[in-house]
């Protein structure tokens, strides 16, 4: 719908995330990731979701309905990366993986329609190796013979100055 009418108005998407068939979609989704057993600040890993799935579903459907449901904070871990730093990396409940799960599934249709399809940054099915096979073959297809400097993975290319990329005729 967003793609054929882009000036739809969308109503009413708060009742899809308060459907039971909806929200069960959305656990089956975070229930299948791999980090799933993983607890967030109440401690509760999925199989203890899982014990009563459809009490839990209930449970969260009615917060949501009655539009009670607050999210908590995460629980923060750092995970050390190869360099000697350390990542921080936030770890939600249960509950609020599958409402952010359910939140996802209602928006991403209708944002993707409006995003340009040159946009390659936290899309579905698309990645940095996209969009640099996408300048590669823009440049190629010029007629324009250019060497590809290797850029360090940890510098990300929308931070650097124009400065920073050379090319080499």
């Amino acid at each position: 719908m967003a793609e054929k009418n882009p000036a739809h108005q969308f109503e009413d998407l708060y009742s899809l995330l308060c459907n039971e068939v909806w929200l069960r979609v959305a656990h089956h989704t975070v229930n299948s990731n791999k980090g799933r057993e993983t607890a967030g600040i109440d401690g509760q890993t999925m199989r203890d979701f899982n014990r009563d799935p459809e009490g839990h579903l209930e449970e969260l459907r009615q917060l949501l309905k009655t539009e009670t449901f607050e999210p908590v904070p995460v629980r923060r871990q750092y995970i050390p990366k190869p360099d000697g730093r350390k990542r921080p990396l936030g770890i939600p409940t249960i509950k609020d993986r599958i409402v952010q799960e359910g939140l996802r599934m209602i928006l991403e249709p209708i944002w993707e329609a409006d995003f340009s399809v040159r946009s390659y940054g936290f899309r579905p099915h698309r990645s940095t190796y996209d969009a640099i096979a996408y300048i590669g073959n823009r440049l190629v297809g010029k007629g324009q013979n250019f060497q590809w400097i290797r850029i360090a993975s940890q510098c990300l290319i929308a931070t650097m100055s124009c400065n920073t990329l050379h090319t080499v005729a």
